[in-house]
């Protein structure tokens, strides 16, 4: 009877599991509240993190010189940025995003990089003492903000209104709503609003290129010495601040300005020459060749412009939209404009991946491999994009095939497409989505000759499929 009573319980337990397990699967509200706070203050410590990197430890070294010297550095640092202060009256609730703003003082930072070092004993050791005289920073802050479970679902129906007060010290607003965003979830906000900053990011980095720093010599022959140079600039121009608040168009779509100084960037090139000339720890693997240097104070004089400002562009994923059929378009098609014909109201993505250099560790890794997974993103994307069918015999690969202005105009194109934020996986891999919308290479085919001016009717001689 025993093992018949043993068996008879189990069966009861599982019973009960199975039924429960719904119940267990829904977070109450509250929870929900608690889960979105823990998410927005972990934002914040990244941001936070971000922020304190530019900050000086002596006259050649910054704390990004410090964390970057191995991963072991910059968990620790992430570690100390855990007991950040909340700043009071910072944090907000809506129901779906919580925000909140995070600080940490100079003499905290301080005392972290004194702490790890001797945690964690380097071949060089950084005096921290001048950072209070060359930094003017008091108080570093950061804002960051995080969604509920529910609220990233994209099969959930549109929230309420009026979000529940379940205590604490978050302020209740009221939810913000824009005109074509109400099925898009707060996750599907707060991505498209990360991918508009990178974008931005990226444009910036391409005008500090072009800047002259002589009369031959622009920024970007300075950079293109060597790969870590410029994986250095694209790890400064996270500092890019923002101006004004990120717009959240109908179309789904969202834009963001980002900005920095001509004083940043001569800033930024002199601490990035002076890394490279007189490293903290010997390069691995060491350059092959010498880097020239510049006298970058010149580009002060080609009257350069006191601001370099840029508009960063990000778009919904399909996958964050309320109603959405799962594995769907990363685009919602918007509503077809006057002449437009079906198939350019859509968009496509696709995936890249990318991978660290053999031997290579820590952000320099980081870099490169995000740069990998961006090309074979744009690649993969631009295969998609050959394949789509304009009507029943013919696809834009049969366009671009059949004239060289199409071609030369799509392939243009690529390198405006939308980039996600990376995706950094545990085996040392980076993937990312590139997508474009199909309005685009409709109104660039069209441009160039290889499309009709209005009702989207085939052209007179139509492009012959490739056999």
């Amino acid at each position: 009877m025993k093992p018949n009573i043993r068996i008879t319980t189990w069966l009861a337990i599982a019973l009960i599991c199975a039924v429960a397990t719904p119940a267990w699967s829904q977070f109450h509200p509250g929870q929900e509240k608690l889960l979105a706070k823990e998410a927005a203050r972990k934002d914040a410590q990244r941001n936070l993190l971000e922020n304190i990197k530019g900050l000086r430890i002596d006259a050649a070294t910054t704390v990004r010189d410090f964390v970057t010297q191995s991963d072991q550095i910059n968990t620790a640092m992430m570690e100390h940025l855990r007991g950040s202060r909340v700043v009071p009256g910072s944090e907000t609730w809506d129901g779906e995003v919580y925000r909140m703003e995070m600080e940490v003082t100079l003499q905290q930072v301080r005392a972290a990089i004194e702490q790890i070092q001797r945690t964690y004993p380097s071949g060089r050791t950084y005096v921290t003492e001048n950072m209070t005289t060359l930094n003017q920073e008091v108080v570093i802050r950061a804002q960051g903000q995080g969604t509920t479970r529910s609220a990233s679902m994209p099969g959930a129906g549109v929230p309420q209104q009026a979000p529940p007060a379940y205590g604490g010290t978050a302020a209740i607003v009221p939810r913000q709503v824009f005109p074509g965003w109400e099925n898009v979830t707060a996750q599907g906000r707060m991505l498209a609003e990360r991918a508009a900053k990178v974008d931005g990011m990226r444009k910036l980095a391409e005008r500090i290129r072009g800047i002259r720093i002589d009369a031959n010599t622009t920024v970007r022959d300075f950079v293109t010495q060597a790969d870590i140079i410029n994986g250095r600039l694209e790890a400064y121009m996270k500092g890019a601040r923002q101006i004004g608040p990120t717009r959240f168009l109908p179309d789904q779509t969202c834009e963001m300005d980002l900005e920095v100084t001509i004083q940043d960037v001569v800033k930024w090139l002199q601490e990035i020459q002076e890394w490279v000339v007189h490293p903290p720890t010997p390069f691995n693997p060491p350059f092959a060749y010498p880097i020239r240097t510049y006298q970058v104070e010149r580009i002060m004089d080609f009257g350069p412009p006191r601001e370099i400002r840029e508009t960063g562009s990000g778009t919904v994923r399909g996958d964050t939209i309320r109603g959405a059929p799962p594995g769907g378009s990363s685009m919602m098609p918007p509503p077809p404009g006057p002449g437009m014909p079906a198939w350019a109201t859509g968009g496509v993505s696709a995936k890249g991946s990318g991978v660290p250099r053999e031997g290579e560790t820590g952000t320099a890794a980081k870099l490169n491999a995000e740069r990998a997974a961006e090309l074979d993103a744009r690649r993969n994307l631009m295969e998609k994009l050959q394949g789509v069918q304009i009507d029943a015999q013919t696809t834009v690969r049969d366009f671009m095939t059949q004239n060289d202005q199409v071609r030369a105009r799509v392939g243009g194109l690529m390198q405006g497409a939308d980039i996600s934020e990376p995706k950094y996986l545990e085996d040392g891999s980076v993937e990312v989505m590139a997508s474009l919308p199909l309005e685009k290479v409709y109104r660039a085919m069209q441009e160039a000759g290889g499309m009709p001016g209005v009702g989207g009717q085939p052209p007179a001689v139509r492009a012959q499929p490739v056999q």
